[in-house]
């Protein structure tokens, strides 16, 4: 190969190099850097009697920004693109779950709370559904939104729907601001979504002694 040619190919594979680093939000660059999503609510004080009730809890079909390990931002509205560099640990339904159990257990708001599938039985179900979770680039803010659905397993019977949106200022255009946006914003979401599953619950009428739990 002539010295030429060569000079061409480095040139070249040196220009293809710089455009990949620098695509995606943020420059986070090479290697690829995963997140995770933070409760960032002190510790919840337990109540001092427990809702007569067992919770399952369940991640229901989720957008795609929610049902994805990809970390998504948006510049225009309708619109949605990757980080190339950054990506969440867990999926931000299964997250939000996971989150919303551990408050709930610190609670100790029911007589168990578990997720669906772990084989502890459960009268009352709640599906989390994550539809928006994302930094929006154009106004600075992460912004999420969760649709929470209460159930009465026994004849699929719908309680209450109720949908959460909040939004948290990100410090700058990467992926480190947008974790911590997005961390405020979800407990935001928390911080309603908690009380509102427990007045909900408290209202529903007592079960009834003679029925047989699901197991």
């Amino acid at each position: 190969m002539t010295g030429v040619r060569l000079w061409l190919v480095c040139a070249l594979s040196a220009a293809v190099l710089s455009a990949c680093i620098s695509v995606g939000l943020g420059g986070e660059g090479s290697p690829q850097a995963q997140y995770r999503l933070e409760d960032l609510s002190p510790k919840m004080q337990p109540r001092a009697t427990p809702i007569e009730r067992r919770l399952l809890l369940l991640t229901a079909a989720s957008g795609p920004v929610g049902d994805t390990y990809s970390m998504a931002y948006t510049r225009a509205p309708q619109q949605r693109q990757f980080y190339q560099f950054a990506s969440w640990t867990d999926r931000p339904s299964e997250r939000v779950v996971q989150l919303l159990t551990d408050r709930l257990q610190a609670r100790s708001m029911f007589e168990s709370v578990s997720q669906l599938g772990g084989g502890v039985g459960g009268g009352l179900l709640l599906n989390i559904g994550v539809n928006e979770f994302i930094h929006d680039v154009s106004t600075g803010t992460g912004r999420v939104e969760i649709t929470a659905e209460l159930i009465q397993r026994r004849g699929r019977m719908l309680i209450e729907r109720k949908r959460f949106v909040a939004s948290a200022p990100v410090a700058a255009e990467n992926a480190p601001s947008a974790v911590v946006g997005l961390s405020r914003a979800l407990t935001t979401v928390l911080d309603e979504l908690v009380p509102w599953l427990e007045r909900t619950a408290e209202s529903l009428p007592p079960p009834d002694p003679r029925t047989p739990r699901k197991s």
